[in-house]
């Protein structure tokens, strides 16, 4: 018997040291705020896979676990190309559920907002193709997981004109953690769920850099992503994530729990879905929101204005300089303890407790406000910016000059076409346009295409290509040309939009990107030997046929001294 007492408290002793090691390192528990939520402010979760790709919940259920914690809206935004029509707005258990999509391009991820209806071709590519296509489709474009720790997911395109951008994403927030901290994580999660999760946040300091740096000169709006999956695989590398689900956690509720993002909204919501979501985008857009890390205190709400003589202004917008005093304010009413920051373009210029207060001239560049709640180290809230008078870009002048000489493609005979063994093209010549009419192999995408080709003669530099181009529907259609080096020359690719209307076309060489290599350089004026415009899925899918008809295609190059 005693030999059997000690065999089994040999055995329970790590269990109990393991216990006590978890109880003593838990994280402090959420703390219930009291105070009443302003009638304008709205609680929701913004990015939200759904079993409609990688996510493990039904909308219904998911927009049930987001009833059960108190949120007013949800954004779903399964993975895709954006051919989806998108779920009109509509209440489930009395939360609104907004669609959007995830779309995977060439630098990373782009949720897009506010599409309004499906794209007539895959949404992929370079991402400044991409989002130029949401912006048509009357959407806004968000930089998902931007500085993820897996180099597959973070993004690569800093110099395109994004809207906004995710300052924190929760499921970035474990990926560089050990293994031997995610394992404690693991087992405080079964004691503290949301707290557990939150414990794994740090403050990401080099996509706070990125924000403000880019928010001094054009509004960009920043928002914190649930990146909600409730699952976990055999490996998390990829996304949209296909392998087998070992475990559907952390749950859609305790997400939720962890991580909210509030918007000020004109006037309350009135239960017409299609009313209320707009209410909400336009909020977002205008950067009428600001985000709370839930899992350290609730329910939490932030006032944030400046005020000069033209008037006071809050979160998102912009203050007329009057060349007089501005007084900049921020308090967090439910919150006396909480340690408030004032960030001028990222540099702290003033702080208080549970409020602060700021009187002077007003600069150029934008104001935010960060909160920190005792016992945690990470941003609490994070606001949205103020902005003064926007500083200048410094960007490089973007016009081409003018061309001082161009070479004209030939039409009609000196072009082939080139295709895959399944695929097909041909040429026809139409009075002053020539015909390329194109069909795509049926199928998964595997490399079908059909290109229109054009063999250059000659030694001279070139930095842009021209044509008019339209074609039987809405597409893109890319542009590539041929240079030097290699068993088939370095090709090099930029695409275009083309639809049913004639459109001029010029092209800068230095925005066309490799094709099959990895580099950074670009060539701005090179020798091109061919010429080709290209149907391939990228942005066509197979089995598509159609036509696009050019005319005037030609080769140009400017002063180079310019």
């Amino acid at each position: 018997m005693r030999r059997l007492i000690k065999t089994t408290c040999a055995a329970l002793a790590p269990l109990a040291a393991a216990a006590i090691y978890l109880g003593l390192t838990l994280p402090p528990r959420t703390v219930q705020l009291a105070g009443a939520r302003p009638s304008n402010v709205f609680y929701g979760g913004y990015h939200i896979h759904s079993s409609r790709s990688d996510g493990t919940g039904t909308v219904d259920e998911i927009a049930s676990a987001a009833s059960r914690v108190g949120l007013s809206f949800i954004i779903l935004t399964d993975h895709g190309d954006a051919r989806r029509p998108p779920l009109p707005p509509q209440y489930r258990d009395g939360v609104l559920c907004i669609d959007a999509v995830e779309i995977g391009t060439a630098a990373g991820h782009l949720v897009a907002l506010g599409l309004q209806g499906p794209s007539p071709y895959p949404l992929a590519g370079d991402p400044a193709d991409v989002l130029e296509d949401v912006h048509r489709q009357g959407g806004w474009g968000i930089i998902a997981h931007p500085d993820s720790p897996n180099p597959g997911l973070r993004w690569r395109a800093w110099a395109v004109p994004y809207d906004a951008v995710e300052w924190l994403n929760a499921d970035s927030e474990w990926r560089d953690k050990t293994t031997t901290r995610l394992t404690a994580t693991a087992g405080r999660y079964l004691l503290r769920s949301p707290e557990s999760i939150a414990s794994l946040f740090s403050r990401p300091v080099a996509t706070l850099r990125r924000w403000d740096s880019v928010a001094r000169v054009r509004p960009v709006v920043g928002l914190a992503g649930l990146d909600a999956h409730a699952r976990i695989g055999w490996t998390e590398g990829e996304e949209p994530r296909r392998n087998r689900t070992i475990l559907a956690r952390p749950t859609y509720d305790d997400m939720f729990r962890t991580l909210t993002q509030a918007v000020r909204l004109e006037k309350p919501l009135g239960g017409d879905a299609t009313a209320d979501a707009a209410l909400v985008l336009g909020a977002l857009r205008a950067g009428h929101t600001f985000s709370v890390v839930r899992a350290i205190a609730a329910p939490a709400s932030l006032e944030f204005t400046a005020t000069n003589t033209v008037g006071t202004v809050s979160m998102g917008d912009r203050l007329v300089p009057d060349g007089a005093t501005v007084t900049i304010e921020a308090r967090v009413p439910e919150a006396p303890a909480a340690k408030l920051v004032l960030l001028h373009d990222g540099v702290e210029v003033a702080a208080g407790q549970g409020s602060l207060r700021l009187a002077g001239a007003s600069d150029a560049g934008e104001y935010r406000v960060e909160a920190t709640y005792p016992r945690w180290d990470l941003p609490w809230i994070v606001s949205n910016p103020i902005y003064g008078q926007l500083a200048p870009s410094g960007r490089p002048e973007t016009d081409l000059p003018a061309p001082v000489r161009f070479v004209n493609l030939p039409s009609g005979a000196p072009w082939t076409i080139e295709h895959d063994p399944t695929s097909a093209g041909a040429l026809t010549t139409e009075g002053h346009e020539s015909r390329f009419e194109f069909r795509l192999a049926s199928g998964a995408p595997s490399g079908q295409f059909a290109a229109l080709v054009s063999p250059v003669d000659g030694d001279a530099g070139f930095d842009r290509v021209q044509f008019t181009a339209r074609a039987d529907r809405p597409m893109r259609l890319s542009v590539q040309v041929r240079l030097l080096g290699g068993r088939d020359g370095q090709r090099w690719r930029k695409s275009v939009y083309v639809d049913d209307m004639p459109r001029l076309v010029v092209l800068r060489l230095q925005d066309f990107a490799p094709v099959g290599i990895e580099t950074t350089q670009r060539p701005i004026v090179a020798r091109v030997h061919a010429v080709l415009f290209v149907v391939d899925t990228v942005n066509t899918t197979p089995g598509t046929q159609g036509s696009v008809w050019l005319s005037g295609p030609a080769l140009g190059v400017g002063n180079p001294d310019r």
